[in-house]
Parts: structure tokens; C-alpha cells; sequence
């Protein structure tokens, strides 16, 4: 048997080794290195001349770091040329028409128009109008109808027939647009066949 004593055993375990010694040591230097950094380092002191080209890079900034206020004026992100037109397409500003672009569509079953009731106004798309009137036929003649885009200057279109046995084509016109739907079996132009118009 041992006569070391159980609590003199504890003691001698908690007392730091020569490695923990050295570790510590070694912390507060590096601590107190950056605190004498962080005293000598007056506010502001750091200019643009002091940071040598290509020193600052995006990593080295912080998130949030540089906001819209602390950018020149006139300042533009290489790859953002054109994030001041940002707000429109094209140069246009949202719900414009855009330069050689759609303008104007609509797909209409010609029933809504009549003798009786030539013209109506019908759902479709116009960009130069949001108004109730921005899309209108009229039937001129069986299998003849003039579509209007309100304030649009659209000058192509292309027409499809939805209907069967049914041929469409389309013609500009100082009022619109001329669609005319004939059968294709007889050539007869016809009434209550749908088509889509697609204007640009």
C-alpha cells in the first residue's frame, strides 16, 4: 500500500503543464499585440494611399459595407452598365410598347359581331392602351373584320384560324388591321369562326 494521501494526489493533477504554461504565454501576447494595434490605429487614419492597388477585394469587404450613399454619383459597376435603366426594358419604361416587339394579340370567336351589332370590344392584349376600349372589332362584310389596338402603331401581324375548314389572312389598313376567314373547302368567307391575331 501507497501512503500517498487521495487529496495530495488531487492537488498535483490540477496544477498547469509546462505545454498549457507555454500556450497561455502565448495568447496574451498575440492579445495584447492586437490591443496595441487597435490603440495605435487612430480612427481615419488609413487613406487610399495607403492601400496599395488591388489590395481591397471583394472577400476582404464586409457584407453591407458599401452602400448606394458612399458610391460616387456617377459610379457604375463594371458588370451593372445598365442597372440605371434598370427600371425599363429596352428603354421603355413597363407596360410600353417595345421596339419590335409584341404590341398586340387577341384570340376572338367572330360570333360577338353581328349585322346587328357590327362592333364590340373584346379581351386582348394592347401595350399602348390599358383602357376598357384598348381592343375592338368590327364586322365590315361575312368573313371581313377590322381590329383595332387603341393608340398602337403596330404595322405587321400574323392570323391563325381556330375554326375548322377555315383560312385567315390579314392586312393592314389605316383603321387596323383587315382579317378575312373563308372556307377552305368552297373559298366562301364566312362568319362564327375564331382566330388569334398576333400584332408587332
Amino acid at each position: 500500500m501507497s501512503n500517498t494521501h487521495p487529496k495530495s494526489r488531487r492537488t498535483r493533477r490540477l496544477r498547469p503543464t509546462p505545454a498549457l504554461v507555454v500556450a497561455f504565454v502565448a495568447l496574451f501576447a498575440a492579445m495584447g499585440g492586437f490591443g496595441y494595434a487597435a490603440v495605435k490605429v487612430m480612427p481615419n487614419s488609413v487613406r487610399s494611399k495607403s492601400i496599395r492597388a488591388g489590395a481591397v477585394t471583394t472577400d476582404k469587404i464586409a457584407d453591407g459595407a458599401v452602400t448606394t450613399p458612399k458610391l460616387a454619383p456617377d459610379a457604375v459597376a463594371p458588370n451593372a452598365v445598365y442597372a440605371m435603366n434598370a427600371a425599363k426594358l429596352g428603354g421603355v419604361a413597363p407596360g410600353g410598347c417595345q421596339t419590335g416587339w409584341l404590341k398586340a394579340s387577341l384570340v376572338v370567336d367572330t360570333d360577338v359581331v353581328t349585322p346587328a351589332q357590327p362592333t364590340a370590344t373584346v379581351p386582348g392584349f394592347n401595350c399602348a392602351s390599358k383602357g376598357a376600349d384598348a381592343v375592338r372589332i368590327e364586322r365590315t362584310d361575312v368573313g371581313r373584320y377590322v381590329v383595332s389596338f387603341a393608340g398602337n402603331d403596330a404595322a405587321n401581324a400574323v392570323v391563325t384560324s381556330a375554326g375548322d375548314n377555315a383560312v385567315t389572312a390579314v392586312t393592314k389598313t389605316a383603321d387596323g388591321f383587315l382579317v378575312k376567314v373563308w372556307n377552305n373547302s368552297d373559298a366562301a368567307f364566312v362568319d362564327g369562326k375564331s382566330f388569334s391575331l398576333i400584332a408587332f
